[in-house]
């Protein structure tokens, strides 16, 4: 099932909405978003937020905006956020907290984008006036440059406890949640349980053409309207957007282990092709060559997309579009490469 005569595999974000979506979209109600009518927009809301168990929610345009307001209206000019050295808010969101909010981040280490709990406990400083204090501390389930992989539940827990206990904020960068959700069989909700606001995002695994969310506390709804409205997120008949949110939760959620499978069969075959495989957790699958830009071309050249993320390292991510005959295809192309 290739897109456009592709097989994409450099994003689940490539992914674009069947028929059935376009229907719920053409058909949603409407209103004034920004004005605070739209039924769909509050439909989607209610239903995220119901779904992670938290109080209320916000849509927006993007995952990155979902974080950046997350850091805006738990933080404060001048303080200090903790988070994964490899954590997307840290790598790949242009600098965002310092630009817009006047955060300090903190990078802390750890295996497979997993925060370590006794370097987080070291990020605290004392109590002094010249420290930036730690308010906010963010993880990120999946951890997207660990490997797509899936935090430990006692993991995110405790990551939370350090946090609460030092009088500290929490925040999930949950853009791929339901993927930890699907191949850990542990709710959303049960897994940001103790995380004070969560972002999750509909135009990855979930297929939605748009959109994330911040779940959070009622508290914070209004003051993250206001952030929202001066990111210029404030959108009118977004109805339309959220229907299509919301038929990827009816729909798209439960089928996110069918990725995992064929992702694990892809990798699979890159093994037994001697390559040097990350084995993976939930719906992408890392590996290694000697020269990325090189594989890149030739797999282009057949009808392959993927991307590099690093020196020597290419990501494969699978999403509704690839089906088995396209990891037969890409099995077989990497394996002649490397002959």
């Amino acid at each position: 099932m290739a897109l456009n005569g592709r097989i994409d595999l450099r994003s689940d974000t490539v992914t674009q909405p069947c028929e059935g979506m376009k229907q719920a979209m053409l058909n949603a109600p409407l209103g004034d978003d920004v004005l605070g009518d739209d039924p769909t927009v509050q439909a989607l809301e209610a239903k995220i937020a119901d779904l992670l168990g938290k109080e209320d929610a916000l849509f927006v345009p993007s995952g990155t905006m979902s974080n950046q307001i997350a850091l805006w209206i738990q933080s404060k000019r001048g303080d200090a956020v903790a988070l994964h050295n490899t954590a997307h808010i840290y790598v790949y969101e242009a600098g965002g907290p310092a630009v817009l909010s006047g955060l300090l981040l903190k990078p802390v280490g750890g295996e497979n984008g997993f925060i370590d709990l006794d370097q987080l406990r070291g990020t605290f400083p004392p109590d002094d006036p010249h420290f930036a204090p730690v308010t906010l501390v963010c993880a990120e389930d999946t951890a997207n440059k660990g490997g797509g992989t899936v935090y430990p539940l006692e993991q995110l827990d405790a990551i939370a406890q350090i946090a609460h206990d030092q009088g500290a904020r929490t925040h999930l960068d949950g853009a791929r949640l339901f993927n930890a959700v699907a191949a850990s069989g542990i709710s959303a909700a049960r897994r940001a349980k103790h995380y004070d606001t969560v972002s999750i995002c509909f135009s990855k695994g979930l297929g939605a053409p748009v959109g994330s969310a911040l779940c959070l506390p009622k508290s914070l709804k209004k003051a993250a309207i206001r952030a929202r409205k001066i990111l210029g997120g404030g959108m009118r008949q977004s109805g339309m957007l959220a229907a299509a949110a919301l038929y990827a939760l009816e729909h798209n959620v439960e089928r996110l282990v069918e990725d995992h499978a064929r992702v694990q069969r892809l990798a699979q075959g890159l093994i037994d092709a001697g390559y040097d495989v990350r084995w993976p957790e939930s719906n992408m699958v890392y590996f290694e060559t000697n020269d990325p830009n090189q594989m890149i071309a030739k797999a282009k050249a057949v009808g392959i997309d993927v991307l590099s993320t690093g020196p020597t390292t290419i990501r494969a991510v699978i999403h509704k579009h690839i089906d088995d005959a396209d990891i037969d295809r890409c099995i077989a192309f990497f394996a002649g490469i490397n002959r």
